[in-house]
């Protein structure tokens, strides 16, 4: 990836024109965390991209990949036989 995580995640707030206070409301994303996410102090776990991406699903493919033209996919409905 070219852009940190957490850069992103900046990056699509101020987007949004949304203050951090906010933007930790919408997600659940303690302020605190969310500091030390946007400046490169701590690396965005799981539960973090989570909670952006169902605020913003439209975001979710960049902040893991910096892609943004992707044909999304469900292994149910795209016909792939997944093994247990």
């Amino acid at each position: 990836m070219s852009t940190k995580v957490g850069e992103k995640i900046r990056q699509i707030r101020e987007c949004l024109k949304i203050e951090r206070t906010e933007f930790s409301q919408m997600t659940g994303i303690p302020r605190d965390t969310l500091v030390s996410v946007e400046i490169g102090r701590r690396e965005p776990g799981a539960g973090i991209l989570i909670a952006v991406a169902e605020q913003w699903p439209e975001y979710a493919t960049y902040l893991l990949t910096d892609k943004i033209e992707v044909i999304q996919k469900k292994p149910e409905i795209s016909g792939l036989n997944i093994k247990n």
